[in-house]
């Protein structure tokens, strides 16, 4: 199974959802306007709530500084803009109650 999903995927399921009551391209032209009005959003600045799941935004990462072995001297990065997921309350819970700490110790 792939960690990731793609407008296709997302319109294969859909489509069975609904039992293919609607066609198919409107259903594809539905999901493309979500995304694009998604990422249109996201470069804006604003956040995407998703209920009871979390927060999707953009954040902007500080530059940093590395070691350029070509020059041989330390330079400054520019910063980036990341994407970044907060978890709600309800599920962070439910995943550090499902952590066991005791079996993570034993590893090391």
């Amino acid at each position: 199974m792939s960690l990731s999903i793609s407008k296709r995927d997302l319109w294969h399921y859909v489509n069975r959802k609904i039992k293919r009551l609607i066609h198919h391209y409107h259903v594809f032209s539905v999901i493309s306007i979500l995304f694009d009005e998604m990422t249109k959003d996201l470069k804006s600045g604003k956040e995407i709530k998703i209920v009871n799941f979390g927060v999707l935004m953009l954040k902007d990462t500080p530059p940093r500084k590395y070691h350029d072995v070509r020059f041989r001297r330390v330079m400054e990065s520019t910063g980036h803009r990341v994407m970044r997921l907060f978890l709600a309350k309800i599920i962070r819970k439910k995943l550090c109650e499902a952590l066991d700490l005791d079996k993570k110790i034993k590893g090391i």
